[in-house]
């Protein structure tokens, strides 16, 4: 019985690796539920570019290759493992494909491929289509998108690979897209994701900008469907912070156009809102429109005045940033009020409330360090004294910020927000109460 055990099992691995072997195309694997071998044939399913095998025969296939990997190409005490060679690479890489599809969250035999890589003794682009496959039964396999970035890591850097790049980023974002979809909250994929724009921005690939507005309007789209992917909202903050990098006027309107808004009136009408009372002034959404990037800011801030620092302020950029936080706290607002009870979209204003402080805190040259508001130094006009222990500001340092008319209005707007949703019974209103004072150092009863 053994031997014929042993026999069905080497004809499964033989079946499986012609078919990897001979089927470029193949995109899949599962196992497919079957409780015993009815009609006595193979177990080994293959329709329409996707492999399966029956379930009945999955525990004797996994002991039986996991059994004779362990043995003769692993270390033991007491005993030398085989080295790997031409000679028996083909044999071991018929035991790791089949071990992994099975299991792929055994590290140690994902590092035996890497070795049989270094040796060439895989191909590299065989290699990615493997992990594809592994990562269409197993969404959440973190060793798989770690052995897919480091064949990424090499295969970039091969210049006659470069022609092929475009292939290459557009193969990575759909792999990406399919773990998520096929399993939500994906973690790994996600920060598969991140990893993969920050290596081409590190590579000094042209045309970035459109990349990153592309998958700025993805991240809103999918926001949109799953409120509750706390990864996808990672990847989105993510996103907004590249956008603080593009510096191009044709840049943003190109990302107005591709997300269909236009970030100043989505601005403007939260301002008009939530203009204090008392103010002086009285700006119709009219009026605001037709602003100076540069006027606007000091409308609303004041000017800036950094401790010995000659860098000239960027208006452009603080009016962008502004807009596309505020355009953020706006879909945060209908998202909140249509979907109650969700953790995730508040732990997302918490963020966006964040940024917002951050950029008043760097107009004055101010920063925030373990609850105290100190003076922030230019590491590029005062290198020397970036050493030094940074001093706490005095009051009036502080009240540039809290006196100007942006800080009031946020104030405003977000006391606002609170009072409606928590008299409609949402739980984690007061927990935001609670993070602005505690964490933030705001209260609203003395704003």
């Amino acid at each position: 019985m053994e031997e014929d055990k042993f026999a069905l099992v080497e004809k499964i691995l033989k079946d499986v690796e012609t078919i990897m072997s001979k089927n470029a195309e193949l995109c899949s694997f599962d196992i497919v539920p079957v409780d015993t071998n009815f009609q006595n044939k193979s177990p080994v399913l293959h329709l329409e570019n996707c492999l399966g095998l029956e379930s009945w025969c999955v525990k004797h296939v996994y002991m039986y290759c996991y059994t004779e990997l362990m043995d003769k190409y692993f270390s033991k005490p007491k005993r030398k493992s085989l080295k790997v060679t031409t000679l028996n690479a083909e044999r071991l890489a018929k035991l790791l494909n089949i071990t992994l599809l099975l299991n792929p969250e055994l590290s140690t035999l994902w590092n035996k491929r890497r070795e049989m890589v270094e040796k060439n003794l895989l191909d590299k682009t065989f290699e990615l289509r493997f992990s594809r496959i592994v990562l269409t039964r197993k969404p959440k396999c973190n060793d798989a998108f770690a052995y897919r970035r480091w064949l990424l890591k090499d295969i970039f850097l091969d210049i006659n690979f470069r022609n092929n790049m475009d292939n290459c980023i557009n193969e990575e974002l759909n792999i990406c897209g399919l773990t998520s979809e096929k399993s939500p909250n994906n973690y790994h994929s996600w920060s598969h994701r991140m990893w993969l724009l920050q290596k081409l921005k590190s590579l000094s690939i042209e045309d970035m900008s459109t990349l990153h507005i592309k998958e700025y309007d993805l991240s809103q789209q999918w926001t949109a469907k799953h409120i509750s992917d706390f990864s996808c909202y990672h990847y989105r903050q993510f996103c907004i912070k590249n956008m603080f990098s593009m510096k191009s006027t044709e840049i943003w309107k190109a990302f107005e156009n591709t997300v269909n808004i236009s970030l100043r009136k989505s601005f403007v009408r939260i301002l008009a809102l939530n203009f204090p009372e008392d103010t002086t002034i009285h700006s119709s959404e009219n009026d605001l429109l037709n602003y100076s990037d540069e006027n606007l800011i000091i409308l609303l801030l004041g000017k800036s005045f950094k401790n010995n620092c000659s860098c000239p302020l960027d208006f452009f950029m603080i009016c962008r940033q502004v807009e596309l936080l505020f355009h953020e706290l706006s879909l945060n607002n209908e998202l909140i009020r249509f979907y109650k009870q969700h953790e995730t979209l508040w732990y997302h204003r918490r963020f966006i409330f964040h940024e917002l402080m951050s950029i008043m805190y760097e107009y004055f040259g101010l920063v925030r360090q373990n609850s105290v508001i100190v003076k922030n130094v230019c590491g590029v006009c005062q290198p020397h004294e970036l050493l030094q222990k940074q001093v706490k500001i005095v009051k009036y340092d502080s009240n540039c910020i809290f006196s100007s008319l942006l800080f009031n209005i946020l104030i405003t707007h977000e006391r606002n927000f609170y009072e409606e949703r928590s008299s409609d019974g949402d739980n984690y209103a007061d927990r935001h109460e609670k993070y602005l004072k505690f964490v933030e150092g705001l209260n609203f009863n003395n704003t």
